[in-house]
């Protein structure tokens, strides 16, 4: 049985964990899709290999979005990571509806990469503080 630890103001609510996650989330997307936008502007990144770009930003955004929503929240690790996840994707979701008319085109595979970010994310940390496989004492006979 776990005991009660003494609050201490450190920690977020999970809302207000998950509304940070996802600045973060935002902030490296618009950052990813600058570098983007520059290396197919100098002629460094072909056009057709875009898709693997923003196949990395996506994973990326949702990794440490989830990272920082969990980071500020600190307990239920993969539930606050892969809310984050659906957070973001949510909010993909509306920008592709608001900006570009509704136009879902590969938002299952967006999906995929965002669940995988941020489920990487959630499955970091979850075998710390437990030892390997303990060892068996064995009687002398």
């Amino acid at each position: 049985m776990q005991a009660k630890q003494a609050y201490t103001g450190r920690t977020l609510s999970v809302p207000a964990g998950l509304a940070v996650g996802l600045g973060v989330s935002l902030s490296i997307t618009a950052a990813a899709i600058g570098v983007l936008a520059k290396l197919v502007d100098a002629e460094t990144l072909p056009w057709e290999n875009m898709g693997y770009g923003i196949m990395v930003m996506l994973l990326a955004a949702s990794f440490f979005g989830a990272l920082a929503a969990y980071a500020r929240v600190k307990r239920q690790r993969l539930m606050v990571c892969l809310l984050a996840g659906v957070v973001f994707y949510g909010c993909l979701l509306s920008f592709t509806a608001l900006f570009f008319g509704g136009q879902f085109d590969g938002m299952g595979v967006s999906f995929l990469l965002t669940l995988a970010g941020s489920g990487a994310a959630g499955l970091l940390g979850l075998r710390q503080g437990r030892g390997g496989a303990k060892k068996r004492l064995r009687r002398r006979t």
